[in-house]
């Protein structure tokens, strides 16, 4: 029996391990170009005369094996490479991770997935913050995390000078992107919008949507505004959502809160009143007991030929 037991674990393990090299053979190659562009973002010379102290890793679609369990998130945001490299800094250890994500909107698409409006933000990049532990920001289609542990403990203030290095050969663009203009400006928590490329609210067919958090009559409300073809898909896409909460919950038509809309509930995503519009379906989640003045600020701010609806 014991011999039939080690014989199975040796072949799992063979397995194992073809299934590992067939994954690694099929990652992604990195252009000459990608490198070249990520290395020279690298801060040379380091600040606080810092010294590398490991070899220089780049990664695309392999990128399990440097931070495995987060990978799906950075590649469902599309990352193109990224390039990792480690420190020493007097008594801290500082790693640099600068991951190249193709596009502004994806980095900080994946940066404002990592990020909460109750962090402590600094004045690096487009946007970003610092920790006990570690530095993040994001500028044009980069996505930076810097990390520094010393002997007393975490070193993220340290690390300020770092970013601003690296930030100054990005270039002096620290724009955000221009799809963010689509959220309504007044009542928004400050640093709570986000983009989600992949399954908003748990649903493929809402993709893309861009959502923030609101302070509507002294409560939380999540707006989120999905991006379809045209109008006709727009409305499926709201078609869909009905189908949904008519299976798992309660739906009711609410024209008397928007022309065309609905209220939706279900013990998993409380109440939603949704609607389409033109190309986009709206969401107002967890709405206000009277949604129809912050509904109505929404629909004037879409049509504000000023809005970049396009993302």
């Amino acid at each position: 029996m014991r011999r039939i037991l080690l014989f199975t674990v040796a072949i799992v393990a063979v397995a194992v391990s073809l299934n590992a090299q067939e994954t690694d053979s099929q990652a992604a190659p990195i252009p000459a170009t990608v490198r070249e562009r990520l290395t020279g973002l690298l801060p040379e010379p380091a600040p606080a005369a810092a010294k590398p102290t490991s070899e220089r890793e780049f990664y695309s679609t392999d990128l399990y094996k440097y931070i495995d369990g987060a990978a799906d998130a950075f590649l469902g945001f599309n990352l193109a490479a990224m390039v990792h490299q480690e420190y020493k800094a007097k008594d801290a250890d500082v790693t640099v991770d600068i991951y190249d994500m193709g596009t502004s909107l994806d980095a900080f698409g994946m940066y404002a997935a990592e990020r909460s409006p109750s962090y402590h933000f600094v004045p690096v990049g487009a946007e970003g913050y610092v920790g006990d532990f570690m530095l993040n920001f994001f500028q044009g289609e980069f996505y930076v995390k810097l990390a520094a542990f010393s002997d007393s403990g975490g070193a993220g203030p340290d690390l300020v000078p770092w970013a601003q290095a690296i930030s100054a050969r990005i270039g002096s663009d620290k724009s955000l992107p221009p799809a963010l203009a689509i959220l309504p400006t007044e009542n928004r928590v400050a640093k709570s919008e986000k983009f989600v490329n992949k399954a908003p609210l748990g649903h493929d067919f809402l993709s893309p949507a861009m959502e923030a958090t609101y302070s509507i009559e002294g409560k939380p409300v999540q707006l989120l505004i999905s991006k379809a073809s045209d109008a006709v898909a727009a409305t499926e896409r709201v078609n869909q959502l009905r189908d949904y909460f008519r299976k798992s919950g309660k739906i009711d038509p609410a024209p008397d809160v928007v022309p065309g809309g609905f209220r939706g509930s279900n013990p998993y995503d409380g109440e939603i009143v949704f609607f389409a519009r033109g190309t986009h379906a709206i969401l107002c989640i967890n709405p206000p007991a009277s949604p129809e003045p912050f509904l109505k600020e929404v629909l004037d701010h879409l049509a504000s030929p000023k809005v970049d609806a396009e993302f």
